[in-house]
């Protein structure tokens, strides 16, 4: 199910998906990455940053904000993430304070391992999209629905948001109509 952010109750709307965690896609966490880099390193307020701006601002409203433990990643997504961190970070002259500053936040997050036998399972021979990250949040979401739990999928993807749209057990924080609805109260 899609979140309205317009409208919900966080005790009844909100908790019993994100308990489990949120899944994060690499969209969202390299917007926290760019954006908390430019704010701690160059002085830029978020206000300047609209994408990472409404993510804080949407953070606060499920209240998880610096609660990064909230957040779930998997191995494929951890290494999505470094390698756009070392592809954009590393020829900065300050880049080890960077990597200190921004190191934490990653390590708070939790981990779900999905095996390469999983991931082999899930690729399709007839049509074969091999999105590393992308398959291994599915597996997880399919991993909490297995188990009868309710989980949330925090992305910029259209093809994750569209793929648990209607599901009872996911809830999909679909950031595009996030921010629109965000920009909508501005």
């Amino acid at each position: 199910m899609f979140l309205d952010i317009t409208n919900f109750d966080y005790d009844k709307d909100i908790i019993p998906f994100t308990r489990n965690g949120i899944i994060v896609d690499t969209s969202i966490i390299k917007i926290i990455i760019d954006g908390f880099i430019s704010v701690r390193f160059t002085g830029i307020k978020p206000s300047q940053l609209p994408e990472y701006e409404n993510l804080l601002y949407f953070f606060d409203l499920i209240k998880v904000n610096n609660k990064w433990d909230k957040f779930l990643i998997t191995p494929h997504i951890l290494a999505e993430v470094c390698n756009h961190f070392r592809n954009t970070y590393n020829k900065y002259h300050n880049y080890k304070d960077i990597v200190k500053e921004f190191l934490p936040i990653i390590k708070d997050m939790g981990e779900h391992p999905i095996s390469k036998k999983e991931i082999i399972h899930y690729i399709e021979s007839k049509n074969p999209v091999i999105e590393i990250g992308d398959i291994s949040m599915f597996l997880v979401a399919d991993d909490f629905i297995s188990k009868n739990e309710k989980t949330a999928i925090l992305a910029k993807d259209t093809r994750l948001s569209n793929t648990y749209f209607d599901h009872p057990k996911v809830m999909v924080m679909d950031y595009k109509s996030i921010a629109l609805n965000i920009l909508q109260r501005a």
